[in-house]
């Protein structure tokens, strides 16, 4: 009988120390920032007929469009700048 009683006192004081721990973290677990929305796009690959599915957020997509803008950008630039291109030379 003594020995049931010292066991329930264990597991009362080790409940009662659990449960605090375990409400903390509970509302730690609220407290995360919510995941990004991920947006999803079919692009299809040079050589390709058939388009892939790509899912990103929205700052991945805008930093993807503003990589493929400035390629287009310094492209033209390139081929405008060049001395064997006809459009660079005074008619």
């Amino acid at each position: 009988m003594f020995r049931y009683v010292h066991g329930t006192a264990a597991a009362l004081a080790i409940a009662l120390l659990v449960a605090p721990a375990a409400a903390q973290t509970r509302a730690d677990d609220t407290t995360l920032p919510a995941k990004p929305k991920k947006k999803c796009r079919s692009l299809t690959p040079t050589g390709s007929f058939l388009p892939t599915r790509v899912c990103n957020t929205e700052a991945e997509w805008a930093r993807f469009d503003g990589v493929t803008q400035q390629g287009v950008t310094d492209f033209r630039r390139a081929l405008n700048m060049s001395s064997t291109n006809e459009r660079s030379q005074p008619n």
